[in-house]
């Protein structure tokens, strides 16, 4: 038994590092590229796009999407249920995107004489737009790949975003061929890139699951009483998300905004471990027998703390290999890179956490509240005391906030950890 176990967890592991490191490296390729083919204003303004559409993603999503697998549990190869419950995350999320979409569209309409460099008004507004279209797919892919994570198909899970980091490259370099090449292209042909992953993973899941027609309406209220304590956090967590572009446009220059993006491409090449906590993290303890998971945790966290030692080190000791990475137009950004590769460290590291937490329903009232006033207050003090007109000082701000996440995410597992004991505790005593 536990030769089959170790061997089923072996090909689960082995196919997430071949398909999530695909996936990457033809992002990073990507993204590196754009460092090169883009001038450093449309690179900045690139860059604030996809910061806008991470931004209106979390605010329309507001975990609802994470939470599906925590909350279905056991219960995963039922098919009515699993989709009950990605009926009803769907159905929350239009309301949520009809809110955002209504902000949004009068934001443009307020901003449209503001002038951009490079950009008409009318571009404005098309940028704006395809991040809408965007975000409504993303929210296709972030639900419909839930069925695909509990059953294991790991194939069928990276077959989609392989072939769209493909489109993406490809498209960076026909346009580039084309003499086409800008931000609003770009941002055009990730959008076209998120409809195709979108559409892929909605008729993926079709074996998987059975929408109901009609709402949900006990599994919506269950999803609305499990999250509820987070929608403030979640809420900060997209505003915060962009805290580093939005201190350095306001009080730096484009050139800095590049630089502060160009870095944080950096900081990309560790999404294959933060996708380990979605991919392989949330599913396997939301699947963990209560008896077996204080010692499966146990050992899962010093994984956890020797991986982001390791990312932190790379950094310390040779951050030149990263800097080749960036090219020639960043190559003095020794510092700002080390910074983002030890908030990376520390990112991952908490996120790990936080997955197991969402995957064990440790969701407390106090969740989102305590991340809101220890972030921000940190946010305080460094606004007091960090020069933010530097990229340098902007980035070493998002320690300090890494610093705090973490810091939560401890709270969290020791108020998850004596929640845990309690309940066995209880089924200890006879009936």
């Amino acid at each position: 038994m536990t030769y089959t176990i170790f061997s089923r967890i072996s090909r689960r592991v082995s196919t997430f590092v071949g398909g999530q490191s695909s996936v990457q490296l033809l992002n990073a390729v990507t993204g590196l590229l754009l460092l090169r083919l883009l001038s450093k204003p449309e690179f900045a303004i690139y860059s604030i796009a996809l910061g806008l559409q991470g931004t209106i993603a979390i605010l329309t999503d507001l975990g609802f999407g994470g939470a599906i697998g925590g909350l279905v549990g056991t219960r995963y190869r039922d098919r009515r249920v699993l989709g009950s419950y990605i009926g009803a995350a769907s159905y929350i999320r239009r309301i949520l995107m009809l809110i955002v979409s209504v902000i949004a569209v009068i934001s443009v309409a307020a901003l449209r004489n503001v002038p951009i460099e490079g950009h008409s008004s009318k571009e404005v507004v098309f940028l704006a737009c395809a991040v809408l279209v965007t975000v409504q797919f993303q929210a296709w892919a972030s639900y419909y790949e839930v069925p695909l994570l509990l059953n294991n198909r790991l194939v069928s899970y990276y077959s989609p975003q392989i072939a769209a980091a493909v489109v993406r490259l490809a498209s960076a370099l026909v346009l580039f061929y084309l003499h086409l090449i800008t931000s609003t292209t770009m941002v055009l042909a990730n959008t076209l890139s998120i409809v195709l992953m979108g559409l892929s993973y909605r008729y993926l899941s079709r074996p998987w699951i059975e929408v109901p027609k009609a709402l949900p309406r006990e599994q919506a209220k269950e999803m609305i009483r499990f999250l509820l304590p987070l929608v403030p956090g979640s809420v900060y967590q997209a505003l915060q998300g962009q805290v580093s572009l939005f201190l350095i446009t306001v009080f730096g220059h484009v050139g800095q905004i590049a630089e502060v993006a160009a870095a944080g491409r950096i900081g990309q090449l560790f999404l294959l471990l933060n996708s380990s906590n979605n991919v392989l993290v949330g599913p396997f303890f939301a699947k963990t027998p209560r008896s077996l998971f204080p010692r499966r945790y146990l050992y899962s966290l010093c994984a956890f703390g020797a991986v982001a030692a390791l990312v932190a080190l790379s950094a310390y000791e040779a951050p030149g290999l990263y800097l080749l990475l960036l090219g020639a137009k960043y190559r003095d950004l020794t510092a700002q890179v080390q910074l983002v590769v030890y908030a990376s460290a520390i990112a991952y590291f908490a996120g790990a956490m936080w997955a197991v937490a969402v995957a064990r329903k440790w969701i407390f009232w106090w969740s989102g509240s305590l991340q809101i006033v220890l972030l921000t207050a940190i946010q305080i003090v460094c606004a007091l005391t960090l020069p933010l007109n530097t990229s340098e000082g902007v980035l070493m701000m998002g320690i300090f906030t890494a610093l705090g996440a973490l810091l939560v995410q401890v709270v969290h597992v020791a108020q998850g950890m004596f929640a845990h004991a309690r309940m066995q505790e209880t089924e200890a005593v006879p009936s």
